[in-house]
């Protein structure tokens, strides 16, 4: 779509949203709602992330203010839907417990549009506290800036290894109360190949000082990604996306040692209705190649 006939879906859907309620927008050609609509949009958090009151910038509709009212937001939202399912473990355990536990799973979707969304206003974080990375896994949108936290004792360092090239970026060595910010861009520099197949870049987080200390960045191409916690007794974990425009999808998952048991899912999401899906993980030897 050029870019003036973008603007003008995105102000007409708003317009409408604004005069004649949300329900008027169900109808609304839903390719103009995937992306662009405003930089500050967070879809798994259902509101807009700029500061109330202010002028989102870049936001084509004008009317995007902070906050789950904004208009832009409420837009997108009446014309998605939501795709909600369970994770099962099977033929294998994780263990659920400690500062490397195995318990988080990545769930997202391979493409939306032409995965041109605009990076996160809020930036993410990975803090470090107690000789340990807080969370273990983060995912984050490419493009986003993510803050390294020290709220520790001790001086910490960061860098990122990449297990595919062998490659090292160093953020350097800092103070408690300090941080560091680094962009995970378009490609990331360490990485010698994107991604195949789906599979999103991940960069391996440690400390030259504290060398037990290890976490992970997963680099999404949309924001249509969302981090379940599988549960140790059942074995099992829920997840969310929402706000995902109409359309059929490549739903996949990242888990440092698990894969999809059938392999990539294909979901067909409808405006304003759930979709369900159940997935199962197991080891890589029992995967569906």
């Amino acid at each position: 779509m050029k870019p003036i006939r973008f603007i003008l879906s995105c102000c007409a859907v708003v317009l409408i949203t604004v005069l004649v309620g949300p329900g008027a927008v169900l109808g609304a050609d839903a390719t103009s709602l995937t992306a662009k609509v405003c930089p500050g949009l967070n879809y798994q958090g259902d509101k807009c992330e700029c500061k109330p009151g202010a002028k989102c910038e870049k936001c084509p509709c004008g009317a995007c203010v902070g906050g789950d009212k904004c208009a832009c937001i409420k837009a997108v939202r009446h014309a998605s839907g939501t795709i909600t399912g369970q994770i099962a473990v099977v033929r294998t355990k994780v263990k659920t417990t400690g500062s490397k536990s195995d318990k988080d799973v990545v769930v997202y979707l391979e493409k939306v549009g032409n995965n041109d969304f605009p990076p996160p206003i809020k930036n993410p974080k990975m803090d470090q506290k107690g000789l340990v990375f807080l969370p273990h896994v983060i995912a984050v949108q490419r493009g986003a800036t993510v803050e390294f936290l020290n709220n520790d004792n001790d001086k910490h360092n960061v860098y990122f290894f990449d297990d595919k090239s062998g490659k090292t970026k160093d953020l350097g060595t800092w103070q408690p109360g300090e941080s560091r910010n680094h962009v995970f861009a378009k490609h990331h520099e360490i990485v010698k190949k994107p991604g195949k197949n789906g599979r999103p870049d991940t960069m391996i987080v440690l400390c030259k000082l504290h060398l037990e200390m290890a976490a992970y960045v997963v680099i999404l191409d949309n924001p249509f990604f969302t981090t379940a916690a599988i549960d140790g007794e059942t074995q099992k974990a829920k997840f969310t996306l929402k706000n995902v425009p109409p359309g059929k999808y490549k739903l996949n998952i990242w888990h440092k040692k698990l894969r999809l048991k059938e392999g990539v899912a294909e979901i067909v999401v409808e405006q304003g209705k759930p979709t369900g899906i159940d997935l199962e993980i197991t080891k890589e030897k029992y995967a569906k190649k």
